[in-house]
């Protein structure tokens, strides 16, 4: 929160023309403060991270005349934990269990460097590589700072609470029907035409996109929802019921039909690492029988649209002009792919491409910039099969990454309180990656935030494992 109210200030004090020097001052004095506290307790950097990536602070700030605070704020954390980890810190004995992943990310951002060569419009490629260059500084100030269970869980819990309270401000706007307030851009709200003519109110989030910011809660989803199975105590447990709630009932309000494809394969797969509980898919079953009852039908009409899609490829793909446009967009950057299939057309260049290529296809031309609504069709489209290939093997390393050290934990005293994160954080980026299909990068840094967080988890995972094998005391929780 510091972090935050200092870049705040800072931003609005040089977007003032009546500046004073106490006020540079005094944002002066708060920066060696922030300095400190971080280098003293190196996780609240992290926090403060984390805190402002989930409420986009920055954009929101920029959309306001004001200076972005992003990236000031990223180089302050960064330049304290690296103070911190120089004169304080030990190397984490857990790093060669995310040796794969580090460099397989480093290759990404190497081919979505070279990108910027066969860029046409060099500016928009140099945007996306900064953009990347500090979503990849964020991940090492999460991995170099987390390095406890106990810290770790903090942070985790950060996320779902901020989403909650995001979540939060989205039922309050449902719920009396007040839209107009958006509590300083926290909770905006689209009216777009999602039945018919009819104009509905989609909840947007800090982002201001329906379908990202239902993307972003589902991802949240499953670190609840093991919250929920796993916690100790009771009264978390509860708490847990509550958030789910609000989660819920988030993704549902932003009408996003890929958010909703992600529920239930994130349902799918918890019942099946539950299966250990009987009586758990009868529940779900029975559970999700009487809320499809009891919904509001807009709920069950936006539902039913996924069926009607599935089971009518032939024709009901161009039912609806959204499906139809983005059939269009997907298939105008695999054009772009099939043309340019080493490099793409380069790095935050699909958009300026794309009308270029949409008039070959004949479906549907939008006459505007678009987007491709699929991660995997824009890092093919703009960084070929090598940006395409270094990712998926990211996320493939990753997975395989928290799937690895739940193995190591079987069997161990740890094992019945941190085997749920892993799994959780595991269901988490596979909830994310699944929507992915249907979504593009935008507001990929949430999904960064997502995978620092899960290589923290690996790291912790093999320093647990080195202490067991060290017969060190069990005081890590």
């Amino acid at each position: 929160l510091l972090g935050i109210a200092l870049a705040t200030i800072g931003a609005l004090t040089v977007g003032s023309a009546e500046v004073t020097a106490r006020l540079y001052l005094m944002a002066g004095l708060l920066a060696i403060v922030l300095a400190l506290a971080i280098f003293m307790k190196p996780s609240l950097g992290a926090n403060v991270l984390i805190l402002a990536t989930f409420t986009n602070i920055s954009t929101n700030l920029g959309d306001r005349g004001y200076p972005t605070i992003m990236k000031p704020l990223v180089a302050l954390v960064a330049v304290a934990i690296l103070a911190r980890y120089l004169y304080a810190e030990r190397p984490s004995e857990g790093r060669s269990r995310t040796a794969r992943i580090e460099f397989s990310l480093f290759l990404f951002f190497a081919v979505t460097l070279l990108s910027f060569f066969v860029a046409s419009y060099k500016s928009r490629a140099l945007e996306a590589i900064i953009d990347l260059a500090k979503d990849i500084v964020i991940i090492y100030c999460i991995l170099f700072t987390l390095r406890r269970p106990g810290v770790w869980k903090q942070s985790i819990w950060l996320v779902i609470l901020v989403t909650a309270f995001l979540s939060l401000l989205g039922m309050y706007q449902v719920l009396t029907g007040n839209y107009q307030q958006d509590f300083f851009g926290l909770a905006a709200v689209q009216g777009q035409k999602v039945f018919g003519e009819e104009t509905t109110n989609r909840l947007a989030g800090p982002i201001d996109a329906p379908n990202l910011w239902g993307q972003v809660v589902v991802a949240v989803v499953p670190l609840v929802l093991y919250r929920l199975f796993h916690a100790s105590r009771p009264l978390v447990r509860v708490f847990s019921v509550l958030i789910l709630g609000l989660l819920l009932f988030e993704v549902l309000n932003t009408y996003s039909r890929g958010a909703y494809l992600a529920l239930l394969l994130i349902a799918a797969l918890f019942l099946i690492e539950e299966r250990s509980r009987p009586w758990l898919p009868v529940a779900s079953v029975t559970l999700l029988a009487f809320l499809l009852l009891v919904s509001p039908s807009a709920y069950r009409e936006r539902f039913l649209t996924l069926i009607n899609v599935a089971s009518s490829p032939g024709e009901g793909i161009y039912q609806e002009s959204s499906i139809r446009g983005r059939s269009s967009e997907m298939l105008t950057g695999l054009t772009m792919f099939a043309e340019h299939p080493l490099l793409g057309v380069g790095v935050g260049n699909y958009p300026n491409n794309y009308l270029r290529y949409a008039q070959r296809l004949g479906i549907e031309v939008r006459a505007e910039a678009r987007d491709p609504h699929s991660l995997y069709v824009q890092l093919l489209a703009e960084t070929g099969i090598l940006g395409f290939g270094t990712f998926l093997a990211m996320a493939f390393l990753l997975l395989k990454g928290l799937s690895d050290a739940k193995r190591d934990m079987m069997g161990t005293p740890f094992a019945e309180r941190w085997m749920p994160w892993l799994s959780a954080m595991r269901l988490s980026i596979i909830g994310y990656l699944t929507t992915s299909f249907f979504l593009h990068g935008a507001y990929i840094r949430y999904f960064w935030v997502l995978v620092a967080l899960a290589m923290a988890a690996i790291r912790v995972t093999e320093e647990l494992r080195l202490k067991l094998e060290s017969a060190l005391p069990e005081d890590s929780f």
